[in-house]
């Protein structure tokens, strides 16, 4: 038995990688489009780079949904909504970064403050007319 390996039978492996611009037009024409649209590479771009967050906005985003979890207890939920609200309008005005975190960060704040206003104005009436209807007149 001879273990000689013929070198005419394995193929050579090409170790380059083919340009992608010259891979998207070896295909048809007819075949790059689909529903109108030109699907080579060159019309997207992926060189975009996500926008940097600061501090302050993700801190107004975290105080935000703070607020809004705490509602129910109204001087955690009204102060850390304050502070958020506070916190989202520096880093917007300052172009801190982060623009939609600081603006998710109002929203959540106003939420949290509107509904922690609520409580305790609810509060405040149910404890006065639960005065009102407990004082007895006594002859």
């Amino acid at each position: 038995m001879d273990n000689n390996i013929n070198d005419d039978v394995i193929p050579e492996t090409n170790t380059q990688k083919p340009d992608p611009d010259s891979v998207v037009d070896s295909i048809p024409e007819s075949a790059q489009t689909i529903g109108g649209e030109n699907t080579s590479s060159t019309a997207y771009s992926t060189t975009g780079e996500a926008e940097p967050s600061s501090v302050m906005a993700i801190a107004s985003l975290a105080l935000g949904i703070f607020s809004v979890v705490c509602c129910c207890t109204v001087i955690p939920a009204v102060t850390s909504a304050v502070i958020g609200l506070i916190l989202g309008i520096i880093s917007i005005r300052n172009n801190y970064g982060g623009k939609s975190l600081a603006t998710a960060g109002i929203i959540f704040s106003a939420i949290g403050l509107v509904i922690g206003a609520l409580t305790g104005l609810i509060g405040i009436i149910g404890s006065a007319l639960s005065g009102i209807l407990n004082y007895r007149v006594h002859f």
